[in-house]
Formats: C-alpha cells, structure tokens, sequence
C-alpha cells in the first residue's frame, strides 16, 4: 500500500489546501477518485464553496460498535516563508527517507493511510461485524466549523459513531514506550481591544497611546503564572524515564516551574510540552496598532492562543486575565475572536484511558514495533476534531500512529507547523500497517 499513500500524500501536499481560504475541495477530490478506482461509493458535503467533507461507509452486520478512520482534515497552515526550507513545501518530494511538504505529518499521512485501508478492506470483500467509517473533512486548522463540527451538526445520523481513531499519537516519548491521544486541551481564543487618543507623533508626552498599553499588556501577559495541576503529567514523567525523585518533585504543582526551569537547560523540548500540560497556556501572537508613523495609535488590538485543560471554561480564563492585566484592565476591552477565525470556545475533553480499543491498540504496537513497547496515555496540547464526537457522543476517540524510531520528540514536535515539515516513510508504512490490524481485529 506504501506506493499508493505516497502518491496520495504527494497530490494532496500539492493541492496546496492551505487554510485560510482552505480550498479542501481538491484533496476531497482526489480521495473521492482514488476510492472510485475501487469501487467504493462516497458522499461529497459542500459545506461552503470549495470547501467539504467526505464520507464513505462499509456496513456492519451491527454485532460490533462501530469504529471510524478519521476524521481526517486536510486543510494545512501557512508556510511563511518558503525560503527557509530545505526543500520546496509544496511539492511532496521524497529525500532522506521522508516525504517533505507543508501537511506531511500534520495531518496528511494519516488521511492518505486511512483511505487507502478503507479501499483494501473493501477490495478485499472485508464484512465487518460494526460499521466501518472514513471521514475526510476541512477546516480543523480553524476551528473545524466547516468540517468535523458541521458533520456533526447537519448530518449526525452519518457520521455517530462509537469508536475513532485519528491525529496524533505513537510519538517516542520515553524508552520503549509510545504515546496513544485520550484527551486534549480546549482552546479559547481571545481578542483584547485598545482604545487610545489620537495625536501628532511629534509630541507623545503623556498622550494615551494605545500600542503603548497594549506592550504592557503582553509584558504582563508573558509575565503571570496561571496555577498548575499535575494531574495529567504524571504518568508521561514516568514514561519519560524520570527518576523517582526528581518525579517526585515535579508532581509538586509549587515545585514544577523550578523543576522545568531545570529540565529546559537538558532538554527544551521535554520541558515545554510538560508545560504545556500542567496548567493554562497563553501566547500573544497576533499585535495590530496605529495607522501611521506620525500618529499615536487610537486603536490596537491582540491576539492571544488559549489553551484550557479538561474542565476549565471561559469563565477561569477571563478571571486569569484580570488578575494578570491587573488596572490595565479598565481599559481593555476582552471578546473571544470571531467563529470564523478559530474564536468558538471549545473545552477540554476526555475519552477512557482503558477501553478495548485501546487493548488492541497496545497489542498492535507490540507486534509491529517489538514485544518490549507499550503505550502511554497522554493528552495533546492542541485541539483536534476528536472533541465534536466526544461532546456529541461521548464517543470514545484516540489519536494513534506508529512513528518508526527514527526522529526523536523534539524533532518531531518541532514538525507541526513548522519548516522543513516531513514524515518518514518507515512511520507511514507501519501507520498503515497499524490501522489495518486495528481495523480487521476489532470489527471481526
């Protein structure tokens, strides 16, 4: 199968589907001809122009809970600037045993391995005892309100499903142990708005600038320390290989922030994403202010990624934001960001750590990379479209790949939208592999 996901991944990398505008209805199309290569019946949902989702069903006989591949986005993010890669981003070429190009391992091998699965158990005259679901679908890199979401909103009795699997997992994250995706953080994009006066640039002694408070802003933003909880993290320190002490105090929500200071010197990469795990996360991204050199700005506005952990809501975030803007905030103003621009408040959500799916998961793991392995539950610091089914649902969604040893975490992290993004070949093969067992095992 490795020639056919290849060459899917290759058309899809070039399809350039980069969101925004998105423009997913080409790699819907491409999927939607390979499966009509062999024979497979599929819907096409337009769910804005140029922009769908894609489903294809083999029918259960209704003994087994259903399980769904996907859903898979293709929608990618910007590349800023191409100039900066290695090879060009958008041209899927193949060197040094990877497939490059932006999308590659964000999400693009996973659809490809998926569709291709489908249409070799279909060929093959595969009877499943559940129904057996391929969902392709756009706009995850903003919110997913034109793809999963609108699945599940305008055609829920389609798409319900009781299992899935999807985007990320079996990432390396300590020895012999792969990482399965139970959970994920939400996310609550916020826009602050600053109000100033406008004056002459030539004379700025205590004018109200609003550049100027929005600086203190972020200063005070990067500067607060939302409370941490360690509940998450324990059992990757523990797959990580960190010793029993040093665990020990890292466990210590009132000790973690020394002991990542201390892990970032070793390792930045480790340090970062248990951070990224242990309490609320806040980025200003995104600053706008003034519209001439020689006018103090009477308006500007920022940008701030929000990630929240299972069981935060809006109400927590703007409360840290008032603490931490402190008197400035009498004069900001503080919205979520438009739907359209990724700015619907999502929550954290959870699916079972143990569940029979997640047997065969471990059992899988085993057989195609060694006896020794073992899966680690872990929960992504990113949203993923896994949260519409849980919330609609309760559907037990995880994230599962089999990445083949040959990158370490931090490089493969470093990947996720960022440059010179790549996939080897190895972790694509045994991808597939792995959702060809999980699929025929669990639905027979």
């Amino acid at each position: 199968m490795i020639d056919e996901i290849t060459s899917l991944m290759q058309e899809m990398i070039r399809n350039r589907c980069i969101n925004p505008p998105g423009n997913e209805m080409r790699s819907v199309h491409t999927i939607e001809r390979f499966l009509s290569s062999y024979g497979v019946e599929t819907e096409v949902f337009e769910s804005a122009p140029d922009r769908g989702n894609l489903l294809a069903v083999l029918k259960g006989s209704g003994e087994r809970p259903s399980l769904m591949l996907g859903p898979g986005h293709v929608d990618v993010v910007p590349v800023e600037n191409e100039n900066e890669w290695s090879m060009p981003p958008f041209e899927g070429k193949i060197q040094d045993g990877c497939i490059w190009g932006r999308g590659a391992i964000d999400m693009l091998y996973i659809v490809a391995a998926q569709t291709v699965v489908f249409a070799h158990l279909y060929s093959e005259g595969f009877k499943p005892k559940g129904d057996l679901k391929l969902l392709v679908v756009s706009d995850e890199e903003i919110g997913g309100e034109l793809g999963a979401n609108w699945m599940v909103q305008n055609h829920p009795d389609k798409v319900k499903v009781d299992y899935l699997v999807t985007e990320a997992g079996g990432e390396p994250i300590g020895p012999k142990r792969l990482s399965y995706i139970y959970g994920e953080k939400g996310t609550a994009w916020t826009r602050m708005l600053f109000k100033g006066e406008e004056k002459h640039g030539s004379a700025p002694f205590k004018s109200n600038n609003a550049v100027v408070t929005m600086a203190k802003a972020i200063q005070r933003i990067n500067m607060y320390q939302p409370p941490r909880d360690t509940t998450i993290i324990k059992p990757l320190l523990k797959a990580l290989g960190v010793g029993w002490f040093t665990r020990t105090l890292m466990n210590q929500p009132l000790l973690l922030g020394f002991m990542l200071n201390q892990l970032s010197k070793k390792n930045q990469g480790d340090a970062s994403f248990i951070h990224s795990l242990s309490q609320m996360t806040w980025s200003p991204n995104v600053c706008r202010g003034g519209a001439k050199t020689n006018t103090i700005a009477g308006t500007a506005s920022l940008d701030v990624d929000v990630r929240v952990l299972p069981g935060q809501d809006e109400d927590y975030v703007r409360e840290h934001f008032r603490k931490a803007l402190g008197p400035l905030v009498q004069s900001i103003e503080i919205n979520s960001m438009e739907p359209d621009e990724g700015g619907t408040f999502t929550a954290g959500t959870l699916s079972d750590v143990s569940s029979p799916l997640v047997e065969l998961m471990d059992s899988v793991i085993k057989e195609l990379r060694g006896p020794e392995f073992t899966l680690v539950p872990m929960i992504s610091p990113g949203a993923t479209d896994c949260r519409f089914f849980r919330s609609a649902w309760n559907t037990q969604a995880y994230g599962f790949a089999i990445h083949d040893g040959s990158m370490e975490l931090a490089t493969l992290y470093s990947l996720f939208h960022g440059t010179d993004e790549r996939v080897p070949i190895g972790t694509v093969e045994l991808t597939a592999k792995g959702y060809m067992e999980l699929a025929r095992r669990f639905l027979s």
